[in-house]
C-alpha cells in the first residue's frame, strides 16, 4: 500500500515551529487582489466556524465600512474596546494591544494588516502590532491586499499608476502559518462597487472607479495575487521535497548594491522578487568610501532606511568601508560566491558620460561569470537633496576665477624676464588651492581655465589660442593633464581626510570609553560614566536604566530625576522585549529618545537611552554602529560588576 502523502501545510507549520520561539501564536492571512474581494467576510465566516467549535474568538478591530452583511457576521463574537488616541484635537480609535494581551483569546481578529496607526500609537503600523501579539502567544486572523506587499510595491505602481504608501514586509507574509486566497472575478468587484458594497457614498464610488478600480487594473492585480499565491504553493512543494529527503542545492545567490539615491528601494524590491522566483538567498550591500561623509544627512538616512527595508524583506545586509567601490563589490561577490549582481543605472550628464566611466560599466567589465542585472532609474521619483559643498558652487566658481586671474596678473610681468614654463607652476598652485576647498567639478573647470589662460597670454602668438610650435602644444597638453590629475587627487585626498578623521574619532571614543569602564566600580558609577561619555560623543542626553530587585527599571545614571512617563514606558518595553524602541524605530517612534537594550550573551542588564539636542537629527550608520559597540561595552561592565558581587556574596556565605 502506498504511504499516505503528508499535508504540505502541516509540514510548513512544523518547519516554522522549529524556527520560531516556543509559545508564539499562529498567523492566518486572508489574501485578496483588492478592496471588495470579500476578505473580511471570509475571515468572519471562518471565525464563526471556530466559535461553533467552542474556541474563544475575539474581534480586536474590524473595518466593516458600513456593510450590513459583514457587520452581521460579527454577531456573537466578543469585541475588544478600542483605544482612544488624541491627536491634534481629534480622537482616533486603534487596536488596544495591552487589552488584547491581557484578555489573551485563542484567536484574535485584526482587520487590514497594512493599516497605518494613529500618531502616538505604540507602533506606526498595524502589522507591527500583530507581531507583538503573535509573540504573546495569540493566534491572529487578518486580511491583506496584494498591493500592500512591500516587494510588489513598484510592480503595482507600474501596473496601476498609483503609488501605495501602506506596505507590509514580505517576511511577515512568508512566515504566515496559513494563507487563504479570497478570489472573485474582476467584473464582480466592479458590480459590488456600483452597488455600494466596496465604498459607500456616490462620490467615493465614482472616484474609486475613475482611478484605482478600472477593469484593467483589477485584472492585473488579480494576476499578481494569483502569482504570489502560486509562489507560496511552490514553497510548500519545496518543503515536501525536503520531507522526502531529496537534496536541494541552492545554486544562485543575489547581491544588490545600495546607494544614496531613491533608486535603491526599487533595487531592493527587485532583488526580493528575483530571489523569491529563484528560491535563493540575497544580500544588500552598501560601500562606504571616502565620499560618504560628503553626502547630505538625507542621503545617509535614506541608505539606512533602505538597508532596514532589505532586512524586512528577509535579505541580509552588509556595510563595507572601502575606497574603490568597484573592486569592493567584485571582491565581495566572488568571495561569497554570488552569481547575480543587481545595480541601478542613474542618469548622467553628457560631460561625465564622455570623460568618466560609469560604475555599472566597470562592474560589467570585471564581473567575469557573474550575471549583472541593470535597473533603470525612475525619473518620476524626485531625487534627494544633495549635500552642499564646502562652499556653494557659485562661490567656488567665483573664487576659482579670482585665483586664475591672480595667477595671470602675477605671471604677466614675469613673462619677459622668466621662462614661460615657470608660469605653469603658478597655475598648478592655483589648481591645488581650488581643489582643496571645492568640489571636483570646480577643480576640473579651474584646470581647463588655466590651460586656456596660459595659451592665450604666455604662448606665441600672444592673445590668441593658436600656436605655431609643436612644443607649445605639448606644453599645453602636459599642463592640462597635470592639472586634472592634481585636482582629482587633491579632492580625493580631502575626502579621505574627512573619512579618516571620522574613523579616528570613533576609534578613539571607543578606546577611551573601554578604558574608563575597566577601572570604574559599581553600577551607579558605571552608569554615570556611560551617560557622560556617550552624551559628549553624540551631543545628547544619555540615560542608563537597570532593573531593581523587583525587576522594575530604575534610572541610575541620574538619581532623583523625574522622567516623562512616556519615556519610562518606552524604556520598559525595550527591556521587556530585548529590542530597540523609541525615536527612529518601529516601536513608539513618537518618543523623544532612542532606547537600546544592554545585552551581553543571552542576558539583558539594562537599557541605554539617548535624546539628541536636535529633535530632527537622525544617527548615521556609523553612529549607530558606534552606539551599539558602546552598549555592548556597557553591558559587559555591568556583567563584570554582577559577577564580582556574586563572588563576594559566596565568600561571605562560606565565612
Amino acid at each position: 500500500m502506498e504511504p499516505q502523502r503528508p499535508d504540505p501545510e502541516q509540514l510548513l507549520r512544523q518547519v516554522k515551529e522549529k524556527t520560531k520561539h516556543p509559545g508564539r501564536g499562529k498567523l492566518k492571512i486572508f489574501f485578496g487582489a483588492c478592496a471588495g474581494s470579500g476578505k473580511t467576510y471570509a475571515m468572519l465566516n471562518a471565525a464563526q466556524e471556530k466559535q461553533r467549535e467552542n474556541i474563544n474568538v475575539v474581534a480586536g478591530i474590524i473595518e466593516t465600512h458600513g456593510r450590513l452583511e459583514t457587520a452581521k457576521l460579527l454577531e456573537g463574537i466578543i469585541q475588544l474596546p478600542l483605544k482612544n488616541i488624541y491627536y491634534q484635537g481629534i480622537t482616533l480609535k486603534e487596536l488596544d494591544i495591552d487589552e488584547a494581551i491581557q484578555t489573551k483569546p485563542a484567536i484574535l481578529l485584526v482587520d487590514e494588516l497594512a493599516h497605518t496607526n494613529a500618531h502616538g500609537s505604540r507602533h506606526p503600523k498595524r502589522w507591527q502590532d500583530v507581531q507583538e501579539l503573535l509573540d504573546s502567544g495569540i493566534d491572529i486572523y487578518t486580511t491583506l491586499n496584494v498591493q500592500h506587499l512591500e516587494s510588489l510595491n513598484d510592480v503595482v505602481t507600474n501596473l496601476t499608476g498609483i503609488k501605495v504608501k501602506e506596505t507590509v514586509p514580505d517576511s511577515l507574509f512568508d512566515s504566515a502559518d496559513e494563507i487563504v486566497l479570497v478570489d472573485i472575478p474582476s467584473e464582480v468587484i466592479l458590480e459590488r462597487l456600483s452597488e455600494g458594497k466596496v465604498y459607500l457614498g456616490e462620490f467615493a464610488k465614482q472616484r474609486a472607479a475613475q482611478h484605482f478600480f478600472k477593469i484593467e487594473n483589477l485584472i492585473a492585480l488579480r494576476e499578481v495575487a494569483l502569482r504570489r499565491t502560486a509562489e507560496r504553493v511552490d514553497a510548500l512543494r519545496d518543503i515536501y521535497k525536503k520531507y522526502q529527503n531529496t537534496k536541494q542545492s541552492i545554486s544562485d545567490k543575489i547581491l544588490v548594491c545600495v546607494g544614496p539615491g531613491t533608486l535603491s528601494t526599487k533595487l531592493v524590491r527587485n532583488a526580493k522578487q528575483l530571489a523569491t522566483r529563484l528560491k535563493c538567498p540575497w544580500t544588500a550591500i552598501n560601500i562606504e568610501n571616502d565620499q560618504y561623509y560628503e553626502l547630505a544627512k538625507e542621503e545617509q538616512s535614506y541608505i539606512k532606511r533602505t538597508l532596514q527595508l532589505a532586512e524586512q524583506l528577509n535579505g541580509k545586509t552588509e556595510i563595507l568601508q572601502e575606497t574603490n567601490i568597484c573592486e569592493a563589490i567584485i571582491n565581495y561577490a566572488r568571495h561569497h560566491n554570488f552569481t547575480k549582481i543587481i545595480m541601478g543605472k542613474s542618469t548622467r550628464s553628457f560631460f561625465r558620460g564622455w570623460f568618466f566611466k560609469s560604475l555599472v560599466n566597470e562592474i560589467i567589465d570585471k564581473s567575469g561569470n557573474i550575471d549583472i542585472y541593470i535597473i533603470n532609474e525612475d525619473t518620476t521619483i524626485p531625487k534627494l537633496k544633495k549635500q552642499p559643498t564646502v562652499y556653494p558652487t557659485w562661490i567656488s566658481i567665483f573664487n576659482a576665477l579670482i585665483i586664475i586671474t591672480l595667477c595671470t596678473i602675477f605671471g604677466l610681468p614675469a613673462k619677459d624676464w622668466l621662462e614661460p614654463e615657470i608660469v605653469l607652476m603658478l597655475y598648478l598652485a592655483g589648481v591645488v588651492i581650488v581643489a582643496t576647498s571645492s568640489e571636483p567639478g570646480v577643480a576640473v573647470l579651474t584646470a581647463l581655465l588655466s590651460v586656456i589662460c596660459y595659451n592665450f597670454f604666455f604662448i606665441y602668438p600672444y592673445f590668441s589660442l593658436a600656436t605655431y610650435y609643436l612644443r607649445n602644444l605639448v606644453t599645453v597638453g602636459v599642463l592640462l593633464l597635470t592639472s586634472l590629475v592634481i585636482s582629482t587627487l587633491t579632492s580625493r585626498l580631502r575626502q579621505q581626510h574627512l573619512f579618516t578623521r571620522q574613523r579616528e574619532k570613533f576609534t578613539a571614543a571607543l578606546y577611551d570609553f573601554s578604558k574608563k569602564l575597566i577601572v570604574t566600580p559599581g553600577k551607579t558609577r558605571i552608569a554615570k560614566v556611560v551617560s557622560h561619555h556617550i552624551g559628549e560623543i553624540f551631543d545628547c542626553a544619555a540615560t542608563v536604566w537597570v532593573p531593581n530587585e523587583e525587576d522594575q527599571l530604575e534610572l541610575i545614571s541620574h538619581p532623583g530625576l523625574i522622567t516623562e512617563l512616556k519615556e519610562e514606558s518606552v524604556a520598559a518595553w525595550a527591556f521587556a522585549h530585548n529590542q530597540e524602541a523609541g525615536r527612529g524605530t518601529d516601536t513608539m517612534p513618537s518618543a523623544r529618545g532612542y532606547y537600546l537594550p544592554l545585552t551581553s550573551g543571552d542576558k539583558i542588564y539594562g537599557v541605554l537611552g539617548i535624546i539628541t539636542k536636535d529633535p530632527k537629527r537622525n544617527l548615521s550608520l556609523d553612529e549607530n554602529m558606534l552606539l551599539e559597540s558602546l552598549a555592548i561595552q556597557t553591558a559587559s561592565a555591568f556583567e563584570r560588576v554582577l559577577l564580582a558581587d556574586k563572588i563576594d556574596k559566596d565568600k561571605t556565605a562560606k565565612i
